[in-house]
């Protein structure tokens, strides 16, 4: 009886608990399906720019490095030995054609010059005086014949070396003066008045600063595209701002084990900067573009007219070019087969038809058929 009563004091107690219970996880439940409403209700639709898809002649830019060099460039060299007398080399000097540049000691030579005179003179008399004794045999034979006995008398008599050594002194003379071969600069000057020179030796550079060229080297693939005449434009890696007009000149037709041909640009006129004055131009040299200066190219190429859209309208997904255009408020993911770019542009191969619209904002994290506003 006892027992009964301890069950029927417990039993209201248990019935309130799983009351209370089924009450949290009620409100609980009730709390979690709002939650969810909520942020359903918050999601907002993103907003996009487009660009249309167009079809038009594309600019395709082919961009490379390469270095300036002068078209007349000259390495001028001692071509007689001694001591330097004169010497008008001067790094960055503008020079004449035919400017004295620098001057040799001429003595030793002048002496064996003088020397050679008169081992000349004694020779020819001594060679008068045999002449002579053979008129009567120079009447008996035929005018080569006659002709080889005098030339073997010149040399018995001495008369013939003593011509020679003369001719060469005064050759020596004349190379004993340096004379600028052309109206240029100077660079690279490694003399020194009273120094002490050998033929062969290095005294300076001379170059044309109005008649520059840019050597460099595309890929054998662009070369298709490209002919003597093709325009372009060249800016120096050290002072990008700048730019000059450039044509390509020559191709070289030679692919080398790198897949890249050689050409040439011929340098023009600088370009005219945005906001500034400056006067006409009469070759790059005035502006600071030297041999030996590293540039970079860009050739401009015309190809026939293709699909193209904004850079910005591309993306990668899972490796794979795609473009999202808007159609009926939503984001459509068309694969699209990508060509050339030009660094503003892309050229569309495949996938896209003209006059669609390309999303070109807020479109690294849409999915297909996301809604969007058109901003």
């Amino acid at each position: 009886m006892r027992t009964n009563r301890r069950y029927a004091a417990v039993v209201p107690f248990l019935l309130l608990s799983i009351a209370t219970a089924s009450c949290e996880f009620s409100s609980a439940n009730t709390g979690e399906t709002k939650g969810t409403g909520d942020e359903t209700t918050d999601k907002q639709i993103t907003t996009v720019n487009t660009a249309p898809v167009v079809r038009k002649a594309f600019g395709y830019f082919i961009l490379s490095n390469g270095k300036i060099r002068s078209r007349r460039e000259q390495v001028l060299r001692c071509e007689s030995s001694g001591k330097v007398l004169l010497c008008n080399l001067q790094n960055g000097k503008s020079v004449t054609k035919d400017e004295t540049l620098l001057q040799m000691e001429t003595v030793p030579v002048q002496h064996r010059l003088q020397r050679a005179m008169h081992q000349r003179f004694n020779s020819e008399k001594e060679y008068e005086s045999q002449l002579l004794g053979y008129e009567v045999l120079l009447k008996e034979k035929t005018p080569g014949e006659a002709n080889d006995i005098r030339q073997k008398l010149k040399i018995s008599t001495g008369l013939a070396g003593a011509e020679q050594d003369i001719i060469e002194a005064n050759y020596e003379l004349s190379k004993a003066v340096i004379k600028s071969p052309f109206h240029g600069i100077l660079a690279d000057v490694n003399v020194q008045k009273g120094q002490e020179l050998q033929p062969g030796d290095v005294l300076c550079r001379v170059y044309d600063p109005g008649d520059l060229l840019m050597e460099l080297k595309v890929l054998e693939e662009d070369i298709h595209m490209l002919q003597p005449g093709t325009a372009a434009e060249i800016s120096p890696i050290s002072a990008p701002d700048k730019r000059f007009n450039a044509t390509v000149q020559e191709i070289n037709p030679y692919v080398d084990e790198n897949g890249m041909v050689s050409i040439r640009l011929t340098v023009g006129s600088m370009q005219r900067a945005k906001g500034k004055k400056m006067s006409p131009a009469k070759g790059a040299g005035r502006y600071n573009l030297f041999p030996g200066m590293n540039c970079t190219a860009e050739i401009k190429i015309l190809l026939t007219e293709t699909l193209v859209v904004p850079k910005e309208a591309l993306v990668i997904r899972n490796g794979k070019n795609v473009v999202f255009t808007l159609e009926n408020g939503k984001a459509r993911w068309n694969y699209v087969v990508a060509g050339r770019q030009n660094g503003e542009e892309v050229e569309i191969l495949e996938g896209l038809s003209n006059g669609q619209k390309a999303i070109t904002t807020n479109n690294l994290q849409l999915a297909h058929e996301t809604p969007v506003n058109e901003e």
